[in-house]
């Protein structure tokens, strides 16, 4: 008996530390798996050697030869670092998470496929001038010699994942992340649908009374016949309200006697940031600030003559439509002038634990039926008998805002950068920015990006779903390019935005009805007027401040 306990004793014992051996091997593939930062490589793509130098906090400071060699090595160092971050980001716009998350992950497939974001992706990158081509094609292939030279495991959340590989980079997957970004910041569809769906259950006074832009503008009676006495299902998609700040002195505000800019973009606490901070030196060029990860150009930061800093303007860029199904055939939806077919494509998504799914998309005149994407707001939002289309300028193939993310990098002083600007399509930005040419330097605002016209018939506003059939609620073209909102070099000496209205009452063009609230922006507006010239210090101390004027408005 004793010996036979002795046996299961020791075979238990074996077991536990085989066990604990195994699991310390699985932990300590974690660190096998972070990347050297020493080494040479040989590389096929690039025209000169090139030096990544990590500073202490392993930012990489890359010296090369030529800004497509830069690119090259900024898609190394991508890939180093930050190879799982970028791979979300693809498959998210391609809808493909489901292939390694399994059925949780359908919803969001079917919502980006139906949106057709990816292939927006891939018809932008045509459109792109010859040079933005080029430096995609180079960062991608600074990705791969990541992806080919790459040896041991690859980071754990691959190993979790299914323990699936990377699958190479393509021009592309780099307008994928910006377009994943024009996603998060563009919501206009996501409101439209909610106040829809809230119809039904509030009526329409009560969302009048909810929604503040409807106090002076109220809503279209044509929701009656449509919604009220239709249950679209659970009210969903209301977005968080955002914040973010920027604001620049000009060199006579300034202590130092040239410009002082500060910018401080607010997306949300990520693990790993959105952020991935880069310097880019080639010949006579310094850029340094924030990049994407899977992007090649510096998003906000500076170069040796200019500095620039974003805030979301939240234009309204985006409309529902609602298209009448033919009740005689149910392939077609009613328009203007009689009825026409939906365009439709099948896709198939594979999903991991799960067998893959064949889904059908169908396309209107105005734009994706994004009702079609089961499980999301849109497909709730429908009422019996209609499809939910959307018209969002960020899917349309003439998309440059890399090449404009690329000239502005590259902006010698302030009329080039506001050239390169206003090639920007979406997200539209509150851009403050600054050079040092002349004396003092220059200071400014720009608002970049592309806007719908609406028709002065359009008693919808743009603000909740409209009749697809009926011409009026059709766009009547773009806030022409050349014209932008735009403050040069303000007798204030400063400029400064915090999400609020930043178009002047003045200016011809409706660019959203939905502006944030200006208590932060009328804070940063009483710090500047505090000094005749700001230092660093001052606007260090601005950045930390505290003080939340909308609270103290709800105090009295």
């Amino acid at each position: 008996m004793k010996r036979w306990l002795f046996r299961v004793g020791v075979g238990f014992a074996l077991v536990v530390m085989l066990t604990a051996l195994l699991a310390l091997d699985f932990v300590r593939s974690f660190a096998r798996s972070v990347p050297s930062y020493d080494g040479t490589l040989q590389a096929a793509g690039l025209a000169a050697p090139v030096q990544i130098l990590r500073d202490r906090y392993a930012i990489p400071h890359i010296v090369a030869q030529s800004y497509d060699d830069a690119a090259f090595a900024l898609g190394y160092a991508h890939a180093q670092d930050r190879l799982w971050q970028m791979e979300m980001a693809r498959r998210f716009v391609q809808g493909r998470l489901a292939e390694l998350f399994g059925p949780t992950a359908l919803r969001a497939d079917m919502m980006t496929r139906a949106m057709g974001l990816y292939v927006a992706a891939e018809n932008a990158v045509e459109g792109l001038s010859r040079e933005s081509q080029r430096t995609l094609s180079a960062y991608a292939d600074g990705v791969n010699a990541y992806i080919a030279e790459h040896k041991g495991p690859w980071p754990i959340e691959f190993v979790l994942a299914g323990d699936t590989p990377p699958e190479l980079w393509r021009p592309a997957d780099s307008i994928a992340v910006l377009k994943g970004m024009q996603f998060n910041l563009s919501t206009n569809a996501f409101v439209e649908a909610a106040r829809a769906q809230m119809l039904s259950v509030l009526g329409r006074q009560s969302v009048e009374d909810f929604f503040p832009p409807f106090s002076d503008a109220p809503l279209p009676s044509y929701l009656d016949a449509l919604y009220l006495k239709t249950q679209t299902g659970a009210i969903s998609g209301v977005p968080d309200t955002t914040a973010s700040d920027n604001w620049a002195v000009d060199g006579a505000h300034s202590v130092t006697g040239k410009p002082l800019l500060a910018n401080d973009p607010h997306l949300g606490f990520t693990i790993p940031s959105v952020w991935y901070l880069a310097h880019l030196s080639i010949p006579d060029e310094d850029i340094v600030g924030a990049t994407l990860a899977g992007v090649p150009a510096i998003v906000v930061g500076r170069n040796r003559h200019m500095a620039w800093g974003m805030t979301n303007t939240g234009p309204d860029t985006e409309d529902l439509y609602l298209e009448r199904i033919d009740p005689d055939d149910p392939a077609k939806y009613q328009t203007p002038s009689g009825t026409a077919d939906f365009d439709m494509r099948t896709e198939t998504i594979g999903v991991r634990f799960g067998a893959e799914r064949r889904v059908n998309f169908r396309t209107s005149r105005h734009g994706p039926i994004m009702s079609d994407a089961a499980g999301s707001p849109f497909a709730s939002a429908a009422p019996s008998g209609y499809a939910l289309a959307l018209a969002w300028t960020a899917l349309e193939p003439d998309d440059t805002t890399l090449d404009g993310l690329i000239g502005v990098d590259r902006a010698q002083n302030a009329e080039e950068f506001r050239a390169a600007a206003r090639l920007v399509v979406a997200p539209m930005q509150n851009v403050v920015y600054a050079d040092d040419s002349g004396e003092t330097g220059h200071i400014g605002l720009i608002l970049p990006g592309r806007v719908p016209i609406r028709s002065e018939r359009n008693d919808s506003l743009g603000l909740i779903p409209e009749p697809g059939w009926d011409g009026r609620y059709d766009w009547q073209g773009y806030v022409p390019a050349d014209k932008p909102v735009e403050v040069v070099d303000p007798p204030s000496g400063h400029v400064a935005t915090a999400n609020n209205k930043t178009a002047p009452d003045d200016y011809p063009y409706v660019l959203t009805r939905e502006w944030e609230p200006d208590y932060r922006y009328r804070r940063i507006e009483t710090l500047l007027g505090k000094s005749v010239r700001q230092s660093p210090a001052d606007f260090e101390a601005m950045q930390s401040d505290t003080v939340d004027n909308y609270a103290l408005v709800l105090k009295r």
